[in-house]
Formats: C-alpha cells, structure tokens, sequence
C-alpha cells in the first residue's frame, strides 16, 4: 500500500521528458520514477571533476609546448613521464568504470 508522498520540483523540459518517457514505457508517472529509482545503480565519482580538470590542464601545457616546438623556441621535449603519469591515470580510469 502507498501511504507514503515524496514531493519534488522540476523544470518544464524535465517534467515532459519524464511524461514522455513514463507513457513511451507504458508507465503512470509514480510507478516510472519509482522503478527508475530503485533499479537504477548511482554511481558517486567523487574527485572526477578534479582529475578533469588536472588532464586539461596537462593538455594546455602540452599544446604550449607544441606550439613553442613549431615556433623554433624549443626543439626537443622529453614526455615520457607525461606520457606515463596519463597511463596510470587511463589505468584508474579503466578500473573504476569497469568496476561499475
């Protein structure tokens, strides 16, 4: 018996994509948003917007070096531990998503 209520705000956009869906699936909206919820596995990345941010940060310098390369400014750059330190990090990477 359903003698409990949740209440919850959404945008416009939300609240007719979650009809839609709800009606493509043959569903009420309760008992879409219900199965949604608890079939659904949420995955918490904590730090993944830091790590991004650090790669991005590894590829503008990278580019920095590129450019400087082709300006004649510099002529050689030894990335290996650039290129291993992006390894271990696609490793880690690999690992949680698989896990998951």
């Amino acid at each position: 018996m359903k003698d409990k209520r949740i209440n919850f705000r959404v945008s416009e956009t939300m609240d007719a994509l979650i009809r839609k869906k709800a009606a493509d699936a043959g569903m009420n909206i309760t008992d879409y948003i219900v199965l949604c919820a608890i079939d659904k596995t949420v995955v918490n990345y904590d730090g993944l917007r830091e790590l991004t941010t650090q790669i991005k940060k590894l590829g503008n310098n990278v580019n920095q070096l590129l450019i400087l390369s082709r300006q004649g400014r510099i002529s050689t750059v030894n990335l290996t531990d650039t290129q291993e330190e992006l390894k271990k990090i696609h490793e880690l990477l690999s690992e949680q998503f698989q896990r998951r």
